[in-house]
């Protein structure tokens, strides 16, 4: 009997050590229960920051492209408009036209063979032969006459422009030999 009431004791008091044992076990699995939660939900808000990182880092880049494209459209009015305003100021002037039944307009001076001995000694002779030279009348396609330089009578805006226009081809011919002689 003794043997029987030993047994049972020590039967008793191992059930309650695996009693014990069986409670710490299960307090230290909520324990660990509730650190895998606080593990699993740092674990989530470091991916959610992360995710978040990498939105607004590509936000950023899409930003940056947009703002660098507005910028290189601004550079681009800008010069646009320093080019009209440059343009404005100083304007490209138009090439001469070409007259394609004519041709270039260009005045080309025969050599008369007449030496002389440079710009100084040329210039003398141009307003001599300009006031000896007699000009002929010139007439319109009818044969009426539309000025005569040698007329008393006030040869009008076209007699006017048209002497000028005589003188200075007088001019540029002897300018044109002069310039030969010269080279």
């Amino acid at each position: 009997m003794e043997y029987r009431r030993q047994h049972w004791v020590k039967a008793t008091r191992e059930r309650d050590h695996k009693q014990v044992l069986m409670s710490q076990l299960a307090r230290e699995k909520v324990t660990v229960q509730e650190h895998l939660v606080q593990i699993t939900h740092e674990r989530d808000t470091a991916v959610r920051v992360s995710e978040n990182r990498h939105r607004a880092l590509e936000l950023y880049r899409v930003h940056s492209a947009e703002q660098e494209n507005y910028l290189q459209d601004q550079i681009e009015a800008g010069l646009v408009e320093i080019h009209r305003l440059n343009n404005l100021l100083h304007p490209i002037p138009r090439p001469a036209p070409v007259y394609l039944e004519v041709g270039p307009q260009v005045i080309m001076a025969d050599d008369d063979g007449m030496e002389v001995d440079g710009p100084a000694a040329a210039s003398p002779l141009l307003h001599e032969d300009m006031e000896a030279k007699e000009l002929e009348p010139v007439s319109d396609e009818d044969g009426e006459v539309i000025f005569d330089a040698d007329s008393g009578d006030e040869p009008g805006v076209l007699g006017v422009v048209g002497n000028h226009l005589v003188r200075f081809f007088c001019i540029l011919t002897y300018a044109s030999r002069a310039l030969a002689i010269i080279m």
